[in-house]
C-alpha cells in the first residue's frame, strides 16, 4: 500500500487523514504525521491511530506522497531538511496562497509537485478542492494524489492562473454563505421568531433549496422565477436586494477575496 507523510495536523489535515481511511486506500500505520509546538499531531494520532513521527527524517522514511498541510506561516521556517528528504516523492501542498513555483524551489527534488485549494466543507466530505501540478501526473501519481483528496469531496482541474479566484469562489465561499446564513437568521428573529426557531426555519430552506437546485436542470434564475409571482412577497423581497445592489455586493467581495489573494501569493 502506499504511504502517506503529513507536515502539519491541523483541521484539514485531520479530514484528510479520515479520508483516506474510509477510502480504505491505506492502512493508519500506513500514514505518519508531524505537527509544530502544538499538540494537534499528537491527538491526531490517537484518534485515527496514524503514527506520529519523531522527527523530520521518521516522518518522511518510506513515503510515497508528502503532504504540506501546515499554516502558510509557517511553510516560511520549515526545516529545510524536509525539501532535502523529499528527493524523488510526490508533494502535495494545500497551503493557500503559496505558488508552485515557490515550492518547487523548496522541494526542488520531488518528482512531481501538486497543488491544492480544498475548503472547510472537505470536514464533512462534501467540499470540493481545485488541483493544479508542475507536471502532468502520471497516471500512478493521479490515483494516489486523488485518494489524498477523496475524502474531502469532489475534485477539479483548474490552472494555476485561476488559484486566486478559486480561492476567492470556493475557498472564501463557505465564509461568505455562513455570513448570509448569520445575517438571515438574525433577520427572522428580528420579525419575532426565536433563535431556536429561526436556526431551524433557515437552515432547513437553504438545505432544500440547495437541495432542489441540485436535483433540477433548472438554472437559479428559472428556479427563482417558479417561486416569484408578479406583486408578490417575494417579487417585493427581491426588489429590496435590488436596490442595494445586491448581486455587485457579492461581486464585490469575490474580488477582495480575489485580489487579496494576489497580494499573499507575492
Amino acid at each position: 500500500m502506499a504511504k502517506f507523510a503529513f507536515i502539519g495536523a491541523g483541521r484539514m489535515a485531520g479530514a484528510m487523514v479520515r479520508g483516506l481511511l474510509r477510502s480504505g486506500v491505506c492502512q493508519a500505520s500506513d500514514i505518519s504525521v508531524l505537527g509544530g509546538a502544538g499538540a494537534s499531531a499528537a491527538q491526531l494520532s490517537k484518534d485515527t491511530g496514524v503514527k506520529l513521527a519523531k522527527d523530520t527524517t521518521d516522518l518522511l522514511n518510506g513515503a510515497d506522497v508528502v503532504i504540506v498541510a501546515c499554516k502558510p506561516q509557517q511553510f516560511a521556517n520549515l526545516d529545510k531538511a524536509y525539501g532535502e528528504l523529499t528527493q524523488g516523492k510526490a508533494v502535495l501542498s494545500v497551503l493557500a496562497g503559496t505558488r508552485l513555483a515557490t515550492l518547487q524551489k523548496f522541494f526542488a527534488g520531488a518528482r512531481n509537485i501538486v497543488r491544492a485549494m480544498p475548503n472547510t466543507p472537505g470536514a464533512v466530505g462534501q467540499g470540493i478542492t481545485a488541483r493544479c501540478s508542475l507536471q502532468s501526473l502520471t497516471a500512478n501519481d493521479q490515483a494516489l494524489i486523488d485518494s489524498s483528496l477523496a475524502g474531502l469531496g469532489m475534485i477539479v482541474d483548474v490552472p494555476e492562473s485561476k488559484f486566486d479566484a478559486v480561492t476567492a469562489v470556493s475557498g472564501s465561499g463557505p465564509g461568505f454563505f455562513f455570513e448570509y446564513v448569520a445575517a438571515y437568521e438574525e433577520a427572522a428573529v428580528a420579525l419575532g421568531f426565536t433563535p431556536e426557531q429561526a436556526k431551524l426555519l433557515v437552515r432547513q430552506t437553504f438545505a432544500g433549496s440547495l437541495a432542489l437546485l441540485s436535483a433540477s436542470s433548472e438554472t437559479p434564475e428559472a428556479l427563482r422565477n417558479q417561486v416569484t409571482s408578479p406583486g408578490g412577497t417575494t417579487r417585493a423581497g427581491l426588489d429590496a436586494l435590488t436596490a442595494h445592489k445586491f448581486r455587485e455586493v457579492v461581486a464585490s467581495a469575490l474580488i477582495a477575496a480575489k485580489n487579496r489573494s494576489e497580494e499573499l501569493g507575492k
